[in-house]
């Protein structure tokens, strides 16, 4: 061994310039794995965000809201607002009401 061929460490500088040696010290990844994972994790989100579009058999592996929403109760308050809470009011008369997982429990905006 020459002189030139040991860097500063004592390891041998040859090893250091083979091409596979090269590409992993650079911290590349492949282009196909980089555009699996982008289309993998697109999926997933969409999924995620839309969760009646999910396939029966992924739902398991999600995470999700229960399918079934509990009652909710209607009720009016000092001012004679109406109130829709998740827990019935003490001491007023209250109508339960229940609701589809799927339905929006907001009354329309305008009245």
């Amino acid at each position: 061994m020459r002189r030139g061929d040991v860097n500063a460490l004592g390891r041998d500088a040859r090893r250091r310039s083979s091409p596979a040696r090269r590409w992993r010290q650079a911290g590349r990844a492949p282009m196909w794995l980089l555009i699996g994972l982008g289309m993998l994790g697109g999926l997933v989100l969409y999924w995620y965000t839309t969760p009646q579009s999910v396939p029966s058999w992924v739902r398991g592996w999600l995470p999700s809201l229960p399918e079934y929403t509990g009652p909710l109760y209607r009720w009016r308050d000092e001012q004679g607002r109406e109130r829709i809470t998740d827990k019935p009011p003490r001491g007023r008369p209250y109508e339960t009401v229940t609701y589809r997982a799927d339905a929006n429990v907001l009354p329309p905006e305008g009245k």
